[in-house]
């Protein structure tokens, strides 16, 4: 178990991750992560590559038929 203290970081909170932790998790400075609450834990997991392709083909939908979306939802 590893202990660190939360650092203010301009208006938010930063937590400094041990390079150890990073490694044993699978994770690097450059990844994206998703982070959640659950039971009053924080869970920080690797976000998975095909989740930002899924995203980013629902935005490309939703921009492409933005006007067809606005008339189907009066």
């Amino acid at each position: 178990m590893h202990a660190t203290k939360l650092n203010k970081v301009g208006n938010s909170t930063g937590l400094i991750l041990p390079r150890d932790v990073l490694a044993a998790a699978d994770l690097q400075r450059v990844d994206e992560v998703r982070i959640e609450v659950r039971s009053g834990r924080i869970e920080i997991t690797k976000t998975v590559e095909t989740c930002n392709s899924t995203m980013d083909i629902g935005q490309r939908f939703a921009a492409h038929y933005r006007r067809t979306m606005a008339i189907l939802s009066k």
